[in-house]
Order: structure tokens, then C-alpha cells, then sequence
């Protein structure tokens, strides 16, 4: 399972993002969700926070933001690591403010109705600087899920995964709930498919489908969610996102 290894540690390239650009199929992949862990706070209305790292173009992400619950703060965050600072436009009241990570850790505490839980991880030099300063300041209070890409004209997420096992798929259980969380929360009315390839063929499957209780342990890694996937081929892929019937 060492695809698995990669994924997590951020090195995973994607096969899916040179067909969508080869393609001409529009595409953001900037999203991330900040979660406060349903013990702390299980309120759906305010323990989310989406983000947006980097470059934000307002006409091309109204439709989206459109379709957000309206309780839940959306940022777009550009961060100064040198400096440990991050700027931050919130979408929903237009305002603006540059934080340093300490005060940026505050507000994600505060917009979510979260507490800090003490903990600490190294960030990967591969990952984004969200992604880094999530994984060393936030604790183990939250949970951080990035949404690999979100088609334009479908109105669709994507997540890729490049590894399966005997055409079956495999989730860690958090990222199972996050996603589910993600189109039954968060986003109103979206639908989040995960398509696998194996190197050689492509695979599917719907994330509302998918039973996060449907798990196996496997070794060096722990407890996994098992899903099944529908082989697709690479051409009914692309129509599929463009899509054509």
C-alpha cells in the first residue's frame, strides 16, 4: 500500500488533472474544509470552515459559494511562511486582515466554536502552506480534508485515488466521514465521486454510496474503509465531466 503512504504524505501525482487540462475541462483545486471534531462541537451549522488557498477568482467560484450553508464562514487564505502570516479575504462579509498564525489559529477556533487540543505534526515540504500550517499549529481538535478538484460545468467534486486492490477502493475512515459531511452539510445539492486508476484502468464510485462502517485493518497502516468501484474507461470519463451523454 505504499500509493496509500503517498497520498498522505502528499506526493501523490495526479494522472486525473493532465486530462482535465489536456481536455479543456474547467476545474477548481484550491478547497479545503476545516472540521471541529463532532465531540467537541456537533453542530452542523458552525463547526465547518471553507477555505480557499491561494488565487480566488470571484466569477469563477460564485456558482459554488452560492451552494455553501449559509451559517458557514468561507476564507481565502494566502500565506507569507517567512513571516508566518497568513492574508485573509472572508468571502461572505468582504472583509480583510493579514493574521499571524497565532491570531489565525484564534479565529479557526473561534469561527468553528472549537477548542485546541494539544498536538503536533511535521508539515511535508510537498504539501501547501495551509496544509503545513494546519498539521503544526490546529492540534488534533480538528480535521483538515482537501477536495482534490470541483468541475465547473458539472458541478461535481472529484477525489482521485491511484491505487486499488481487486477493483475494490479504500478510504481512511475520517476522510470517509469528512467527505460525506462535505455534500450533506456543507455544500447543498453537490454530489463528490472518486475516480481510481490502477496505472492502467479507471475506476468509480459515489461517496454516498459508500459505508464508512465497511471497514478492514490492514497492516502498517490500521482500519480502512472498503468500497466497491464501477470500471470506467478513460473516454466515458471525460464525457462523463464534460457532460455528454
Amino acid at each position: 500500500m505504499e500509493d496509500v503512504k503517498k497520498e498522505k504524505f502528499g506526493s501523490r501525482k495526479s494522472i486525473l488533472k493532465s486530462i482535465l487540462i489536456d481536455n479543456k475541462i474547467k476545474f477548481i483545486s484550491n478547497l479545503w474544509v476545516i472540521t471541529c471534531r463532532n465531540a467537541i462541537n456537533p453542530n452542523k451549522n458552525n463547526r465547518y470552515l471553507v477555505c480557499i488557498e491561494g488565487e480566488y477568482n470571484n466569477e469563477e467560484y460564485r456558482d459554488l459559494l452560492n451552494k455553501i450553508n449559509k451559517n458557514i464562514t468561507i476564507l481565502n487564505l494566502n500565506f507569507n511562511e517567512k513571516n508566518r502570516t497568513a492574508f485573509i479575504n472572508d468571502l461572505k462579509d468582504n472583509k480583510t486582515e493579514t493574521l499571524s498564525y497565532e491570531d489565525l489559529k484564534n479565529k479557526i477556533i473561534e469561527s468553528t466554536n472549537c477548542k485546541f487540543v494539544e498536538s503536533y505534526a511535521m508539515g511535508s515540504s510537498e504539501s501547501t502552506p495551509l496544509s503545513r500550517f494546519f498539521r503544526e499549529n490546529m492540534g488534533k481538535g480538528f480535521a483538515l480534508t482537501d477536495i482534490d478538484f470541483y468541475i465547473s460545468e458539472k458541478k461535481i467534486f472529484i477525489e482521485e485515488k491511484n491505487f486499488i486492490n481487486d477493483t475494490q477502493g479504500y478510504l481512511g475512515v475520517g476522510q470517509c466521514i469528512s467527505f460525506k459531511e462535505i455534500v450533506n452539510d456543507i455544500f447543498n445539492g453537490l454530489d463528490l465521486k472518486i475516480i481510481c486508476n490502477d496505472g492502467v484502468d479507471f475506476f468509480m464510485a459515489d461517496v454516498n454510496k459508500i459505508n464508512c462502517g465497511n471497514t478492514k485493518v490492514i497492516h502498517g497502516w490500521g482500519k480502512m474503509v472498503v468500497f466497491g468501484l464501477e470500471k470506467i474507461n478513460k473516454k466515458d470519463i471525460i464525457n462523463y465531466l464534460k457532460g455528454v451523454d
